[in-house]
């Protein structure tokens, strides 16, 4: 058995290669050869010369040359292409080409590297490589001379793909099949409902000119669909949108930073009839930036627009509209955020959407106060949860996320000196340090006061729909609180799908294999524990830099 497959940077020719490599134990001439064949007369002169063995299978980015057909034939060889969603596929050259992870590249991708999607390097690239790369797609296509395998039908009906490549190859046992999908190299999902409110992730230039370069005629045969540029298409979409989905739950997931908000939202994430967004900086501002609703919700801007004009009238019933006006593009965003997302996670899913859930980490009182007095005029009918961890290992929390930030700089201060002595092991001694006492007291400060906030606002102003949980409760029995959390929400909450979300959401699952207190400094998810500011503390430090908290921290249960 001799196998070519052939397509466009990209699409996912070497998956699949990588597939059919192990399903017939054939070898992959892409590792073998030192030289591999770079273009379809080399690849010609190879096979002449007797470099194409038997129980062989190569991948490569060929044009559907006859003479390259012809010789293919003669070798009784497999020729296989792979296809993909066209604007997808520009989307992927595009991020491969600026990963860090070190994706080989073909020699034209690679000027995409460093170059905004939208600049004109890219859109040259359009013009001249990419429609080249479409060219021989398309000369697949109209040779009849390949099998067309469709990415998106590998991915997501990957048995029935499978088995159908295999009867056009050579007959393969259905256990075989299963075991291959079994393993790590392809992960076999539900086939999602294609929704018509996604959208590509692309500005309308850079649309633009892909469909210069994408014809009608390859999308037809290939049955995907025309992306339109036209921004009057977003505006329909967004009105669907509203109309399908203004009437479902929100849930807001609120918290002091390093309370375990990311955990929470990644809880909520694996829920399969949630849609999620997390810290879009609507109105807090991390490291002192700006929020996006800013401009929106500034006093004395709003008064003094509607309180005056050139024609003498003045408006001041209108002073509220600006809430309107910023849930609109609270809205929006949202929906753009999941119309990019093409996945099972944003609207093509085979589950329905009945709830959006937010993530919001705040790290300042101002902002606290600023989110809960927004969220209640913007979205009064929402669900707020308020997740609340012990002040001491938010503190520490915070300390080492700090300290992840400035190894990462290379930079040294007292926050690395300080942490990178207890790494190493020695006693918290040096707890008696000024900045270090100093930045204890602080952060019970700020602990008190945002999370006062919530507690007292939040509470008063949501009522039945606000509900607090405990960090230290979550991590001790997650499935009741999980449970209670979903319950809260209105979402399914049955015995199966707790368990599967907790499995999927939990310490080992997000750390990638550590378990529960098996520290990695360099890890956002460093060491999933309560009571770690134990081994920084002493009890009387505790008390001492935590004094201006300790009315709240027996509130709460802390002692």
């Amino acid at each position: 058995m001799r196998i070519l497959i052939v397509g466009q940077p990209a699409s996912g020719l070497f998956r699949l290669a990588g597939l059919l490599r192990i399903l017939y134990n054939l070898n992959y001439l892409n590792d073998s050869l030192e030289n591999l064949p770079e273009n379809e007369s080399a690849f010609i002169q190879f096979i002449e010369q007797g470099g194409f063995p038997d129980n062989s299978i190569i991948a490569q980015h060929y044009r559907a040359d006859i003479e390259l057909i012809n010789q293919c034939e003669s070798l009784g060889c497999h020729i296989l292409c792979v296809v993909r969603n066209p604007y997808l596929t520009y989307e992927a050259l595009y991020k491969h080409a600026n990963s860090a992870e070190g994706i080989p590249l073909s020699p034209a991708s690679r000027k995409l590297s460093g170059v905004a999607l939208g600049s004109n390097q890219s859109i040259r690239f359009i013009g001249e490589e990419y429609r080249e790369q479409i060219e021989s797609t398309s000369s697949w296509v109209r040779s009849g001379s390949a099998s067309i395998i469709k990415l998106e039908e590998l991915l997501h009906e990957s048995r029935q793909t499978l088995t159908g490549i295999a009867e056009k190859l050579a007959p393969v046992e259905a256990e075989h099949i299963d075991a291959l999908l079994g393993s790590a190299l392809l992960e076999s999902h539900a086939a999602p409902q294609i929704s018509n409110l996604s959208h590509s992730r692309m500005s309308a230039n850079v649309l633009t000119e892909l469909n210069k370069v994408i014809t009608p005629e390859l999308l037809d045969s290939l049955g995907y669909m025309l992306e339109s540029s036209d921004p009057g298409v977003l505006s329909g979409q967004f009105g669907q949108f509203l109309n399908l989905y203004s009437d479902k739950q929100r849930v807001f997931l609120i918290g002091h930073g390093k309370s375990g908000t990311t955990w929470l939202h990644m809880l909520f994430f694996h829920h399969p009839n949630t849609a999620v967004v997390a810290e879009r900086r609507l109105t807090e501002h991390p490291d002192d930036n700006d929020a996006l609703l800013d401009f929106l919700l500034d006093d004395k801007r709003y008064e003094s627009w509607f309180s005056s004009s050139s024609f003498g009238i003045v408006s001041p019933e209108q002073l509220d509209v600006r809430y309107e006006l910023s849930r609109l593009m609270s809205d929006y965003l949202f929906y753009r955020t999941l119309s990019m997302r093409n996945t099972t996670k944003g609207f093509e899913r085979s589950t329905p959407i009945t709830h959006f859930t937010e993530k919001i980490a705040l790290n300042t009182q101002s902002d606290a106060l600023a989110t809960i007095d927004t969220l209640y005029k913007m979205y009064p009918d929402a669900k707020i949860v308020h997740i609340v961890r012990d002040p001491r290992d938010v503190a520490i929390s915070a300390l080492h996320h700090s300290y992840r930030n400035f190894k990462k700089k290379h930079e040294n201060n007292w926050i690395t000196q300080f942490v990178g002595t207890i790494i190493e092991g020695d006693a918290p001694g040096l707890i008696q340090t000024p900045l270090i006492a100093r930045y204890f007291n602080k952060s019970a400060q700020e602990w008190a006061k945002i999370v006062s906030v919530f507690h007292d606002q939040g509470a008063e102003l949501y009522q039945d729909n606000y509900l607090f949980i405990r960090y230290e409760d979550l991590l001790e029995q997650p499935n009741p609180q999980v449970a209670r959390l979903f319950d809260f929400s209105g979402l399914d909450s049955s015995d199966g799908l707790v368990e599967s979300v907790v499995e999927a959401a939990s310490f080992k699952k997000l750390s990638e294999g550590r378990s529960e207190g098996e520290e990695d400094n360099s890890s956002f998810y460093r060491k999933g524990i309560s009571g770690d500011w134990e081994n920084y503390l002493t009890t009387h430090q505790s008390k001492k830099y935590f004094a201006s908290a300790q009315r709240l921290m027996e509130v709460f249960g802390y002692h």
